[in-house]
């Protein structure tokens, strides 16, 4: 049985540059962290950067822009392109804004929720080691 899903789209990195820059990046989903997805960035590098944010954020932003905080996510509808999801990452260090093709991120979510469909994430939870996880950084 698969417990991992994960896809590798090409995001393209907004810049004051006319041509966005094209950044590689891994979206992971996990049965055992079935409310997350991970993005992980620079997988080639030695420091890869990686994001954790909720699957339904991702999902959600599609549709309407969504999320408060460190992640957020909207769709992009230009007339002569593609459909596009747009994801601002804030830190501490700045702000990146991203764009991802839509298909790409709805691919990636289809087989998430065929790993575990939305409204059962609480089936594949494990109540132990997340308070284990929780209690380790109080």
């Amino acid at each position: 049985m698969e417990h991992m899903v994960s896809h590798h789209i090409t995001l393209r990195l907004i810049t004051d540059s006319p041509d966005p820059s094209p950044l590689p990046a891994d979206f992971e989903y996990h049965r055992e962290d079935p409310l997350a997805v991970t993005v992980i960035f620079g997988t080639n590098s030695e420091a890869p950067v990686r994001w954790v944010f909720a699957r339904d954020l991702l999902s959600e932003g599609l549709d309407k822009r969504t999320g408060v905080g460190d992640v957020t996510i909207w769709p992009v509808n230009s007339p002569n392109a593609l459909p596009t999801i747009q994801i601002q990452l804030s830190s501490p260090d700045g702000d990146a804004y991203l764009r991802a093709p839509a298909e790409a991120i709805e691919a990636f979510l289809a087989e998430t929720w065929r790993l575990v469909p939305p409204g059962t994430e609480g089936q594949h939870l494990d109540i132990d080691l997340t308070l284990d996880a929780l209690l380790d950084g109080a």
